[in-house]
């Protein structure tokens, strides 16, 4: 790996030594007997200045597939599997030869299994819930706690089924179910797995018609076969969450109790995550699963879009075909429910026509497998050695103080990779023991070009397991506000998920030590936090140098001319993140973070002539009368950083403008303004968050947290030099968008500052602003790079949150009318003694009528004399 070519460059002499200590503790499982760095070279262009470390979600595919693929396309006519034409004919060939090498690569006797073909892996699993023979108020379903929530998801058939019990069990309870005596079993083991199961919720959403017919349907096919009671159970042969394996054997102790009496468990098995590393055998039929489900994506990179459900052929009678699509039939009459289905279970399953391109490209995928690698048994030393130095090298890493850096979930060997898979799942923490947060990690990470995953990673067992959220911790939060996919790290102090490493076979060494680098540099302590000094030093000769504004949330900011004063309203300045761009499909804000052309869109607010007017590289000026609002109200999200909020907007229907926009950004959107904004509107407000010590209908426009962010020159220069010194290009002010940008101050002067004047007009400081990694977009050319935003994570982080800048609020007790401000002018910084002058000046006279009005306004309205009391004693 060339890394001159990285975002995160590692200390040469340091990396060389511990890849040599690395290469000769494991040269005979590492890297394919030398061939790794030439493979890597050669396959994956892809991967040049980036380290991939999320083989979990995706591994990545070899030039040498696409290359391949796209020759046979050229070359070959293949046409639609279900016709009779000589490119069908060639194209059904190729199905049937994929078939065969799915099995091969399975060791699976094609007179014992099939293949059918879905869409992924959870396309598979919702086949087997489709298909199980459920009988109602017999069946039950149990999976294992640790299982994806596609397997959790199979509990709505058996729902509708209404079967006798739904459980998720632990791998104490399995023990206590499979393991023991089957005569025994009931006596020893009912008690202790029902008190858990889960409680019925009856048909949601069911397309099955009333309960009672879903029932009897069941009920009448499930008559045959001996009145044999089928239960399902369902585990992963690897947590996609911690990389825990869970053993093979289980399905052996299972299928003993299927001998002893009138009810039988059939087996599936999520083996999605296993096979992107090891080989899974189902040579001895008797003892393998009955159903195996895969994603092709997870083991080759390419293609997308395909899975598999491996399905015994023994179950064919049982099963249940209930929808029915093209291709699946042998006969049927249109005016009544009278048809015959095809024989093989891959025909009679595989509803339409198949992606028979893709199940093509698998054929070349495994060709370039086993090329490049071999066989899979290779794959799986290589990702066992790095697994094993990855999770010995975090476990070591120590603070200054000695507390452990990592808390690691998993409690398996990562050495047995028959107990652990090559996943490293952890949270990291401080010093002082409190939590990194998971997504300030994966930003840092991003803008460093390093790719991993965080959160719940769609597993909730193993996330309540591991982070002791239970149930109760998540339901509750989710009445609060947070989802899967939120920016929340953290609840009732406890991560609300994880960090994930994983790797792949084309994973080297050098990947492990570039994370290892970035990872003690930025998350290890070598020494004690520097405290701030909290002693006000005053800067004389300050200025406010710049005012700018951002009319269109997440677009360019437009400055104000030193010679015009600009009004400050109860949410911000006048215009200030008044209109937003949404999708036109979800309703969902954009925002910079996905889009980041947006920052070359740049409006302007010509008050003078009453337009807001817009302009971006080669397109045509956009002008917008800023007195006319849209008449069609809708509700948007917000989806930035903090916000989260739902916002009424005015969205315009105007062709030519939205097409403009669109156009620009190449995704289909709407512009929308606030409508709280409106006067006199009496729609849904915005209020400032409820961390900042701010009344609570103090009014917000579309900013994130606060109406006012300022920013100091000096600060910036400070970081630029620190990432000068790090040799990187120094950054522009603009990139942090502020609205109010002052200099003659000391770097970081702000932090301490309680009140701001700017001439004749007082703010109030109410807390700093919280960064991400949307300051790495350059505002003139739109590319993304690391900083300042690694800068940042190494000199501005507190409590595992990244500071630059202060939120502000503007104080009109204290401020003189009207209230404009402008650039130029006169900044002084007020401590609570000058706040304390400034009052008595404002006692004497302004006492007396305020007296005075409150003795009138007291006879009329007794609550305007609450709320009066409420600000006075507030400020």
């Amino acid at each position: 790996m060339a890394l001159d070519s990285l975002e995160c460059k590692p200390d040469l002499k340091n990396f060389n030594t511990e890849k040599t200590a690395f290469l000769k503790e494991f040269n005979v499982q590492y890297g394919y007997g030398g061939k790794i760095d030439q493979i890597r070279e050669e396959e994956y262009p892809q991967l040049k200045g980036a380290v991939f470390l999320d083989h979990a979600a995706t591994t990545t595919y070899a030039k040498s597939v696409l290359i391949s693929f796209t020759t046979d396309l050229i070359n070959n006519l293949y046409g639609n599997p279900h016709a009779n034409s000589p490119s069908s004919q060639l194209c059904n060939q190729r199905l049937d030869k994929v078939r065969d090498r799915v099995l091969r690569h399975f060791n699976a006797n094609p007179g014992d299994y099939q293949v059918i073909f879905t869409q992924n892996a959870t396309a598979a699993i919702k086949l087997v819930g489709e298909m199980f023979p459920w009988t109602s108020d017999q069946s039950s379903y149990k999976y294992l706690r640790e299982s994806h929530n596609s397997l959790i998801g199979l509990r709505r058939f058996a729902e509708e089924a209404d079967a006798k019990l739904i459980k998720a069990i632990t791998e104490d309870d399995f023990i206590c179910l499979f393991e023991n005596d089957p005569k025994t079993e009931s006596i020893q083991c009912d008690n202790h797995y029902s008190t858990n199961a889960l409680p019925r919720v009856g048909l949601i959403d069911s397309p099955h018609g009333t309960q009672q017919e879903f029932q009897n349907t069941y009920q009448q096919e499930t008559s045959i076969q001996n009145n044999i009671i089928y239960n399902l159970f369902a585990y992963p042969a690897q947590c996609n969450f911690s990389g825990s394996r869970f053993p093979l054997n289980w399905i052996q102790k299972i299928k003993r109790f299927n001998k002893n009496n009138n009810s039988k468990t059939l087996v599936l098995l999520d083996a999605a995550a296993y096979v992107s590393s090891s080989l899974l055998s189902l040579s001895e039929v008797d003892t393998s699963p009955d159903f195996v489900t895969i994603s092709f994506y997870k083991m080759f990179g390419f293609p997308t879009g395909l899975g598999a459900l491996i399905v015994k052929n023994e179950l064919e009678p049982i099963l249940r075909k209930r929808y029915f699509g093209g291709g699946t039939l042998d006969s049927i009459v249109y005016d009544r429910p009278w048809q015959k289905f095809r024989k093989s279970l891959h025909e009679r399953y595989e509803d339409g026509t198949v992606n028979f391109l893709d199940i093509i490209a698998l054929d070349h995928a495994f060709d370039t497998s086993e090329r490049l690698y071999n066989n899979f048994d290779l794959i799986k030393n290589h990702v066992t050695s790095l697994i094993i130095y990855l999770s010995r090298s975090m476990k070591s890493l120590r603070h200054y103080n000695g507390q452990p850096v990592c808390y690691i979930y998993s409690n398996r060997d990562f050495s047995n990779n028959t107990l652990q898979g090559p996943v490293f799942s952890f949270n990291a923490k401080r010093a002082d023991g409190s939590w990194v947060g998971y997504l300030e990690l994966e930003r840092l990470a991003s803008v460093n070009n390093i790719h991993i995953r965080t959160g719940r990673l769609c597993n909730p067992g193993s996330s309540a397991r591991w982070t002791k959220l239970d149930s109760e911790d998540i339901i509750d939060s989710f009445y609060n506000g947070k989802t899967c996919h939120d920016d929340q790290d953290m609840w009732n102090g406890k991560p609300a998920g994880t960090i994930r490493i994983s790797v792949g076979a084309m994973t080297t060494i050098d990947d492990i030590l570039i994370w290892m680098n970035f990872f003690k540099k930025y998350y290890v302590e070598i020494a004690p936090s520097s405290v701030m000094n909290n002693s006000i030093s005053f800067s004389q000769n300050l200025v406010l140098e710049k005012v700018t504004l951002f009319p269109i949330k997440s677009c360019h900011g437009f400055s104000i001319s030193p010679s015009t004063s600009w009004p400050i309203t109860s949410k911000g300045l006048m215009y200030d993140r008044e209109w937003m761009l949404v999708d036109a499909g979800n309703g969902r804000a954009l925002s910079q973070k996905r889009f980041p052309r947006m920052t070359l869109i740049c409006p302007e607010i010509i008050r003078d002539k009453g337009l807001l007017a817009v302009s971006a590289p080669d397109k045509e000026p956009l002008y917008i009368d800023l007195n006319i609002y849209p008449n069609t109200v809708e509700f948007s999200t917000c989806s930035s950083q903090v916000c989260g909020d739902k916002i009424q907007t005015c969205v315009y229907t105007s062709s030519e403008i939205n097409e403009w926009f669109s156009s620009f950004l190449n995704v289909s959107c709407r512009l929308a303004r606030h409508a709280s904004m409106k006067d006199n509107s009496l729609l849904q407000h915005r209020f400032i968050k409820s961390y900042f010590n701010v009344p609570d209908n103090m009014h917000l426009s579309l900013s994130n947290e606060s109406p006012f962010l300022i920013i100091s020159h000096s600060s910036v220069n400070y970081i630029n030099k620190k990432i000068i010194e790090g040799g990187n290009q120094e950054v522009e002010p603009d990139c942090f968008r502020g609205n109010f940008l002052i200099k003659g101050t000391k770097e970081f002067e702000e932090d301490q500052w309680k009140f701001v004047k700017f001439d004749e007009q007082v703010f109030k400081i109410i807390g700093p602003c919280r960064r991400c990694n949307m300051t790495c977009i350059n505002h003139k050319t739109a590319e993304v790079a690391k900083e300042p935003y690694s800068t940042l994570a190494l000199c501005r982080q507190f409590n595992g949150k990244i500071h630059f800048g202060q939120h502000m609020i503007h104080v009109p007790e204290l401020s003189e009318k009207p209230y404009l401000i402008k650039s130029n002018s006169l900044v002084q910084i007020l401590t609570d003694r000058n706040l304390n002058k400034k009052l008595k000046k404002w006692t004497i006279w302004n006492w007396l009528w305020i007296s005075l009005g409150i003795f009138l306004i007291y006879i009329f309205n007794k609550n305007i004399i609450n709320k009066i009391y409420n600000y006075i004693n507030y400020y």
